[in-house]
């Protein structure tokens, strides 16, 4: 189900030039007015700059927050109007740009430059500059150790301890993490964690944090061995070389010890993408004979003129929103399971969509959707369904790609079961350390039982990689929603930052863009 992620928020900066002149004495007053459209389709205005006076080229001082959200379409409407002195309803309009958040923050240094337009003339261009605002990303790097931790299991061996961390809020306390437990140990040492700030006192150094000792025990009802409090100003001030007491009802029931501590920082997704790194979108579509024949209404690759199949909606959907982040638009698409007219039956497992290896790409959405359609007039469908070669392919092309600031997402889309599961799972493992995602939609209505294990939130890839890189949607849940690019997406921000973080990367210094300087 879908989780949103947490959310970073963005400032953005707005300017215009060469704006359409609507005064005949003087030049005209602009001002912006900014509306976003929310997740039922409702407009609403979000912001408005303030009114400079005499401007063609302003540069509004007035900026607009607003949360970043990756993996969903935040559709805005920009309109420049020129203020009348006299009567809000004498306002002439200058120009209206459409662009979506993900379209500002996916520009080349986060500038985005767009066409205002009224009545389907050019009336000025209008500049955007996103931002990430400032906010706490300090993170913590620790790792516990207990000393003579009180057994109270009694006769039966020593107690197994773990630990559960809470943050303060008001006369509360939040549960925000728990250690794994150490059998039989009244000496544990615990596996080291990085944990937010934010997360563990809200970045106030000074605000009371509370771990909790607890006997794991089989059934669930675990014994509480004991508590302690601290601050992470102390840590940093007092406790850093010395124990810290365990106590229960006053009484001490062993002592901690930290034998590692380290506050950092932590880069955004943003913060990548600020420094240029790029998505490179590739594209694998299922043509196995269990689709049907796509001649017949019932084939999941029935090409209506009506409505999208379940392929192209998906194509469309995630595409639209992957692109933003990709400056030239170039996307690979490949087949597999089929059989195209003019190319060897050996590739049925990997063919370029285009019936070219050497040009297996496409230019920007129309040509993902315009090359899916043309596929079905000259692909025959056949099978089995194997991802270990075009999933090898991606892996080859990531990792041409490791210095070179680019990070590759596969997305297959698939109508059922694979049958060379072993093999794709030791590829997607030695996938880890390279910039790689993959994102599976199940289209038609299997249980893609299969599809779930190679997800890594679940299944023998959870835990057993160094990085969850893999993300299984079914189509048919969000169907009538609309809402399946967030559910796909809302993890791969995460994905990229985790595999930068992995390899010691940290973003490229982003270069200093004034939009005073733009004309």
């Amino acid at each position: 189900m879908y989780q949103p992620a947490d959310r970073e928020k963005i400032e953005l900066y707005i300017s215009a030039r060469k704006l359409a002149n609507k005064d005949v004495i003087s030049d005209s007053d602009p001002k912006c007015k900014i509306f976003l459209r929310d997740f039922n389709g409702v407009e609403k205005q979000v912001g408005q700059t303030e009114v400079l006076k005499n401007n063609l080229n302003p540069d509004w001082k007035t900026t607009i927050q607003m949360d970043f959200i990756f993996e969903i379409k935040q559709e805005l409407r920009f309109e420049v109007w020129d203020h009348d002195d006299g009567s809000i309803d004498k306002d002439d309009l200058i120009g209206v740009v459409n662009t979506t958040v993900g379209e500002i923050m996916g520009s080349r240094n986060q500038v985005y430059s767009g066409q205002l337009k009224l009545k389907n003339k050019a009336t000025g261009t209008l500049l955007i500059k996103g931002d990430k605002l400032r906010d706490d990303n300090r993170y913590i790097f620790w790792q516990w150790e207990g000393k003579k931790i009180k057994n109270v299991d009694g006769w039966f061996g020593n107690s197994d301890p773990f630990l559960r961390f809470y943050k303060q809020s008001g006369n509360d306390w939040l549960f925000v993490h728990e250690t794994e437990f150490c059998k039989n140990n009244e000496n544990p040492h615990w596996k080291a964690f990085e944990i937010s700030m934010a997360k563990l006192n809200g970045g106030h150094t000074q605000q009371q944090i509370k771990v909790e000792c607890w006997d794991n025990q089989v059934d669930g009802k675990h014994q509480f061995i004991g508590e302690t409090f601290f601050t992470t100003h102390q840590i940093e001030n007092e406790l850093k070389k010395e124990f810290i007491s365990l106590s229960k009802k006053g009484t001490n029931h062993g002592t901690f010890v930290l034998t590692q501590f380290n506050v950092f920082i932590k880069p955004s997704f943003i913060d990548y993408i600020k420094g240029g790194e790029q998505i490179n979108l590739m594209i694998a579509v299922d043509f196995t004979g269990s689709n049907g024949d796509p001649k017949s209404a019932n084939s999941l690759h029935y090409n209506s003129p009506h409505q999208m199949n379940q392929y192209q909606s998906a194509l469309h959907q995630v595409s639209e929103i992957l692109l933003n982040y990709d400056f030239d638009k170039k996307i690979p698409m490949y087949g597999f399971g089929g059989l195209i007219i003019g190319i060897d039956a050996l590739y049925n497992h990997s063919f370029p969509l285009t019936g070219s290896f050497q040009q297996p790409e496409v230019i920007g959405l129309e040509g993902i959707m315009a090359q899916y359609s043309g596929a079905l007039q000259h692909v025959t469908l056949s099978g089995p369904t194997y991802f270990a070669p075009i999933i090898q392919y991606a892996c080859q092309t990531a990792q041409q790609n490791v210095n070179h600031n680019i990070y590759s997402v596969l997305m297959i889309l698939t109508d059922g079961e694979i049958h060379d599961m072993n093999q794709t799972i030791q590829l997607i493992k030695g996938a880890a350390r390279i910039p790689l995602s993959i994102i599976i939609i199940g289209v038609g209505d299997e249980q893609f039982q299969q599809m779930r294990t190679l997800d890594g939130d679940n299944g023998p890839l959870k835990g057993s990689s160094a990085r969850d890189l893999v993300q299984f949607v079914p189509f048919r849940d969000f169907k009538q929603t609309g809402e399946l690019a967030k559910e796909v997406l809302a993890e791969l921000p995460n994905q990229l930052v985790t595999y930068k973080q992995l390899l010691g990367l940290q973003p490229l210094k982003a270069p200093d863009v004034h939009l005073s300087q733009m004309m």
